[in-house]
């Protein structure tokens, strides 16, 4: 799964590239059971072109940089929510439990779930709007279609104008 050139250098490639780089996170999250400060201690140490040009998913110190801090912040705050995240996801995905989904999707789901309620910064349509094109490059060919369902009937959980103005909360410290 190489991360795709950008076509510009803009914002919205350093924030969709945020969403790409969280979204590998949490996939290794979900796959190995480290707590989220490890898999992102881990993932800087062996993917920051800084530490290893040569396993830097094709990314520059530069577009790592601006994304990382992003990245962190979506992982982070979705794996300090997950289990409130989970049983709406759970509930939204009727026949679906979660543990049938795959593991991309899912990964997804919970990172663009998170960015939606609790990312005042952005509007809820940008995050399912993103989750969808994500799941384009690295789900499966249902994919995009699975997400956008589910987060359509998770929108009805947002309690934020759509247009997302405002800062973003902090995420809740670990207990």
């Amino acid at each position: 799964m190489a991360i795709r050139p950008p076509t510009s250098a803009s914002s919205q490639d350093s924030r969709r590239l945020s969403r790409e780089l969280a979204m590998r996170l949490m996939f290794q999250f979900q796959a190995n059971g480290l707590r989220p400060e490890e898999i992102v201690y881990l993932f800087e140490q062996n993917f920051d072109p800084k530490n290893d040009e040569e396993a830097a998913l094709g990314l520059t110190a530069e577009r790592f940089g601006t994304a990382w801090p992003m990245a962190k912040e979506l992982f982070l705050g979705a794996a300090r929510r997950l289990d409130e995240l989970d049983r709406d996801i759970d509930e939204a995905s009727s026949n679906w439990s979660l543990d049938r989904m795959s593991q991309i999707d899912l990964a997804l789901l919970r990172l663009a779930y998170y960015e939606m309620r609790f990312r005042d910064a952005t509007p809820v349509l940008v995050s399912l709007n993103e989750a969808i094109e994500i799941a384009k490059s690295f789900g499966d060919h249902d994919s995009k279609a699975f997400i956008n369902g589910i987060l359509d009937k998770l929108l009805l959980k947002v309690d934020k104008k759509p247009a997302g103005k405002g800062k973003s909360p902090p995420p809740p410290e670990n207990p």
